[in-house]
C-alpha cells in the first residue's frame, strides 16, 4: 500500500475511533519477545571518573573536569569537585553541550587562566537540539584559577560540558520528539537527552515545551498553552508511565487531546522499560472520547528494488537483473529525463529531461516548468510536483497541471545543486557547495495551508550537515535521516546524517554521481558515472549493474 493510501487509511480511522487515558505503546505492529525483567531496559552507561589528585596543574585540573563531566551521577558531583565551592553552585551543565573530536589543547594564560583549544564538531542546546558546527578554527575554551586549601580549583569556565564524540555519543541518545502538522500528522524532531532513568522526564517537558524555533510555524502542540508537570518526575512502575500535568491539560479540546495522546505515545516509544502511559491532571485520570485513536504519521517506505532507466527503458532491478516496468508507457523516457522522482506507489514521476520537469500519471506527460537552469523535480506527500532553478526559486505544482512560484528566501544565492521536501512534508532541504573543500545542507520547514497545500518555507534555514567534497547529490531517508554524495576526486563520499543528528561516513563510490536512498541506510543505491549500480552492503559497496542512465528516487 502506498504512502499517501494508508495515510487517507490512518485519517479515516481517526474519525472512527476513540482512546482513554489508559495506552500501551505501540499501537500496533508485530509481537516481538520483549526483556523478561525490565530493569534490564533501564541500565544505562555510566562513567566512573576520578576526582582531583593533590598538586594537579592548572592544566590537569582542566582535563580532569572535562573528563569528569562524562558522568552526571549525583548532579555531575566528581565535576564540581575540580571547580572552587562558590563557581561550584554557579556551574549549569544543563546549559548545554560542545562535542569535539578528543584533540585538544592546552596553553596557559598568565598566572590564574587557561585555554583549552576543542576542535568542536556540534553543540547540543538545553533543549536538546544539535547542530553541527562547520569546519574552521579551534574554538577556544576559556577557565580561570584559585586557589583552595593550597590546591588549583577552577573559579570561571564555560556553562555546560565537553565532550569527546565517542563519549556524548556514550551517554547522550537522540529520541524522536513528536508533533502535529496542520493535517493532523505526528512529525519527529530529534532531541538528545542524557540516557538516565529520568528520560522519560525530559522527553515529556520536551513536549510540553512544544517545537523547536525553526519548526514552530509548521508543526504545534496538542498540549493547551502553560501546561506543566503537576510534580517533578513522570514515574515509572511496571513499565508505565505516571504522567500527572497541571489543570491546564483539560482545557483541551477533542482533537487536540488526540493530539495529546499521540504525541505521547510516539515519543515515549524510545524509552527502554516503558511499555505504557497514564495521563492524568491533578491526580485525576485523563478520558479522552470523541477523539482519535492514533494521529498517524508518515510511514517509512523501503525500496528494495531500485528504479532506473536502462538502455531507454524504464523499470527495476530485481535480484541483479533489468526488468521492464511499462506503467508510464512512453512518457516517462520520451523527454530524455536526467533526473526521476517517483510517487511512493509509484504511480505518479517527475522528471528533468529537455523540455524542463514533467509531471507524469499513466502514459500522460504534462511539463509543468519550462524555466532554464531546473534542478532534479520532486514530489511532496500530497501529490504537489516541486522544481527550482538554480537561482533557487521555486515553483509548485497541483494535481491539475496549474503552478505558482513558493518564496523561499533562504535560497536566494544559496548556490544548491539539489532541493527535496522530506517524506512527511514539512521540510525543504538543499546540499550545497561550501568554500572549495565542503558541502552543506541546509534545512527550513514547509509552511502549508489548511488543505496541506505548501504556502512558502521558514524564511530561514539551518545548516544541518558539513561534509567534505563537492556537492552532488541528496535524497532523504526518513522524516528526520538524509543521505548525501560529495565528490572528492574521482570517489563518490557517502554520508548519512540528518535533522539533530551527527554525520555517519558510508564510504565511497568510485565515479559516484546519483544517489538514492530507498526508504533506510540498507537500501542505499548509487550510480557512478560509468553507469554502473552500486548497492550498500556490511560496510562497503558491491556493484549491481551497468548501462544505467538514471537512478530515480521514490517520495
Amino acid at each position: 500500500m502506498g504512502r499517501r493510501r494508508m495515510l487517507a487509511a490512518a485519517l479515516a480511522a481517526v474519525a472512527a475511533l476513540g482512546l482513554v487515558g489508559c495506552n500501551a505503546i505501540p499501537g500496533s505492529g508485530d509481537v516481538e519477545t520483549g526483556l523478561a525483567d525490565l530493569r534490564q531496559a533501564e541500565q544505562f552507561v555510566q562513567f566512573n571518573p576520578l576526582g582531583p589528585v593533590a598538586e594537579s596543574s592548572q592544566e590537569d585540573i582542566v582535563r580532569g573536569f572535562v573528563l569528569a563531566a562524562s558522568s552526571n551521577e549525583a548532579d555531575y558531583a566528581v565535576a564540581r569537585e575540580f571547580l572552587t565551592p562558590a563557581y561550584g553552585e554557579q556551574w549549569d551543565p544543563s546549559f548545554g553541550v560542545v562535542v569535539d573530536e578528543g584533540a585538544r589543547l592546552y596553553s596557559t594564560e598568565g598566572e590564574s587562566s587557561g585555554v583549552l583549544e576543542v576542535s568542536a564538531i556540534a553543540k547540543v542546546d538545553g533543549q536538546g537540539e544539535l547542530l553541527p558546527i562547520g569546519p574552521g578554527p579551534s574554538t577556544d575554551m576559556r577557565f580561570e584559577f584559585e586557589q583552595v586549601d593550597g590546591e588549583w580549583r577552577i573559579s570561571s569556565a564555560p556553562a555546560g560540558i565537553i565532550l569527546d564524540r565517542t563519549t556524548f555519543t556514550a551517554v547522550w541518545s537522540p529520541h524522536q520528539v513528536y508533533f502535529a502538522t496542520s493535517a493532523g500528522l505526528m512529525v519527529p524532531e530529534t532531541r538528545w537527552y542524557l540516557s538516565r532513568a529520568s528520560l522519560a522526564t525530559e522527553i515529556v517537558n520536551g513536549l510540553l515545551a512544544g517545537p523547536s524555533e525553526r519548526m514552530g510555524e509548521v508543526l504545534h502542540s496538542g498540549f493547551p498553552s502553560g501546561t506543566a508537570l503537576a510534580t517533578s518526575a513522570v514515574t515509572v512502575l511496571d513499565g508505565r508511565a505516571r504522567i500527572d500535568l497541571t489543570a491546564e491539560a483539560v482545557e483541551a479540546g477533542p482533537d487536540a487531546m488526540a493530539e495529546m495522546f499521540a504525541q505521547l505515545r510516539e515519543s515515549l516509544k524510545s524509552v527502554p522499560g516503558v511499555i505504557g502511559f497514564d495521563v492524568l491532571a491533578n491526580g485525576a485520570t485523563i478520558r479522552e472520547v470523541g477523539g482519535a485513536a492514533e494521529q498517524p504519521s508518515v510511514p517509512v517506505v523501503e525500496t528494495l528494488n531500485p528504479s532506473v532507466i536502462r538502455d531507454g527503458a524504464f523499470g527495476t532491478i530485481e535480484h541483479g537483473e533489468f526488468v521492464e516496468n511499462a506503467r508510464f508507457g512512453g512518457a516517462l523516457v520520451e523527454d530524455g529525463p536526467t533526473a526521476i522522482m517517483l510517487s511512493d506507489d509509484g504511480s505518479l514521476a517527475a522528471s528533468l529531461g529537455a523540455h524542463g520537469v514533467s509531471r507524469i500519471v499513466a502514459g500522460s506527460r504534462t511539463v509543468v516548468d519550462e524555466r532554464p537552469n531546473l534542478l532534479a523535480p520532486d514530489l511532496d506527500l500530497y501529490g504537489y510536483t516541486w522544481s527550482t532553478n538554480a537561482a533557487g526559486e521555486i515553483w509548485v505544482s497541483g494535481a491539475n497541471g496549474t503552478g505558482y512560484a513558493l518564496p523561499a528566501p533562504w535560497l536566494a544565492g544559496f548556490g544548491a545543486s539539489v532541493v527535496q521536501v522530506s517524506p512527511d512534508g514539512s521540510r525543504i532541504a538543499a546540499l550545497a557547495q561550501s568554500g572549495d573543500d565542503y558541502s552543506v545542507v541546509a534545512v527550513a520547514g514547509v509552511v502549508r495551508d489548511e488543505a496541506s497545500a505548501p504556502v512558502r518555507t521558514t524564511s530561514e534555514a539551518d545548516v544541518r550537515m558539513w561534509a567534505e567534497g563537492d556537492a552532488t547529490d541528496f535524497d532523504w531517508i526518513d522524516s528526520t535521516r538524509f543521505a548525501t554524495l560529495t565528490r572528492e576526486g574521482g570517489a563518490g563520499n557517502v554520508g548519512v546524517g540528518g535533522v539533530g543528528l551527527l554525520l555517519n561516513e558510508q564510504g565511497s563510490v568510485p565515479g559516484g554521481v546519483q544517489i538514492a536512498s530507498g526508504g533506510s541506510r540498507a537500501q542505499l543505491r548509487v550510480r557512478a558515472a560509468d553507469g554502473e549500480l552500486y548497492a550498500s552492503q556490511g560496510g562497503g559497496w558491491q556493484r549491481s549493474i551497468g548501462e544505467i542512465s538514471v537512478l530515480a528516487k521514490q517520495e
